[in-house]
C-alpha cells in the first residue's frame, strides 16, 4: 500500500512540476516579447518621433500586439491563482513582466491618443483542443512564441468551439523579431 501511495504522490508532483515548467516557459516568452518592445521604443531618442511611430498603422499594430501579449500574462496569472499554482520563480516572472510593461506604457503616454485607442476590454472567447480550453490569444501566443504543442493546463469551460490549428497563424521561428507587423497576434473570431 505504501508504494502505491508513494507512486501516486510522485505522479502528482510530476504533474505539478510539468504545469509549473509550462507556465514558466510561457512567462519567460512573454517577458522577452515585451522587453524587446521596450528596447525598440527606448532606441527612439525623441518623444515626437516616438509619437509619430506609435500613431502610424504599423506602430498601432505593434502596440496592439504587445498589449495582447500582456493580456496573455494577466490570463496566465489568473489561471495560476485559480489553480493555486505559485512558486517564487513564477511570482518573480510576473513582477518582471509588470515592470517592463509599465516601461512600455510610459512610451504610450507620450501621446494620450495612443492609450485611448487601446482596447483593454477582455473578451472571453475560448477554443477547445484535445479536451482543453484556451483563450484564442493565449493559444496563438503559445504556438507562436513558446512551443508548437499546446500544454494541457486549462480547466474545462463552457461555450467554446473546436480549435483548428490551421487557423492559428504561426509568426515564424523567432517571435522576438523586432519587425512590428510580426507582433500582431491574430485573434480567432
Amino acid at each position: 500500500m505504501e508504494s502505491k501511495e508513494a507512486s501516486k504522490t510522485l505522479n502528482i508532483q510530476s504533474i505539478m512540476e510539468d504545469k509549473v515548467n509550462s507556465l514558466q516557459r510561457c512567462l519567460d516568452s512573454i517577458y522577452k516579447v515585451i522587453r524587446t518592445a521596450n528596447d525598440t521604443l527606448c532606441a527612439i531618442s525623441k518623444p515626437s518621433v516616438c509619437s509619430e511611430v506609435l500613431l502610424s498603422p504599423q506602430g498601432i499594430a505593434y502596440i496592439s500586439g504587445i498589449t495582447e501579449v500582456y493580456r496573455v500574462a494577466k490570463r496566465v496569472e489568473g489561471g495560476m491563482k485559480s489553480l493555486s499554482i505559485s512558486t517564487e520563480t513564477l511570482q518573480k516572472s510576473l513582477r518582471d513582466i509588470e515592470i517592463i510593461w509599465n516601461n512600455v506604457q510610459a512610451f504610450m503616454s507620450f501621446n494620450p491618443s495612443v492609450l485611448r485607442m487601446m482596447d483593454f476590454s477582455d473578451t472571453e472567447h475560448s477554443v477547445l483542443h484535445n479536451g482543453c480550453h484556451y483563450h484564442a490569444s493565449c493559444a496563438n501566443f503559445w504556438l507562436n512564441c513558446v512551443d508548437s504543442n499546446l500544454p494541457g493546463l486549462i480547466a474545462p469551460k463552457q461555450n467554446s468551439e473546436d480549435l483548428n490549428l490551421e487557423e492559428l497563424s504561426v509568426l515564424g521561428q523567432n517571435c522576438l523579431d523586432t519587425n512590428p507587423k510580426d507582433f500582431t497576434l491574430p485573434i480567432i473570431q
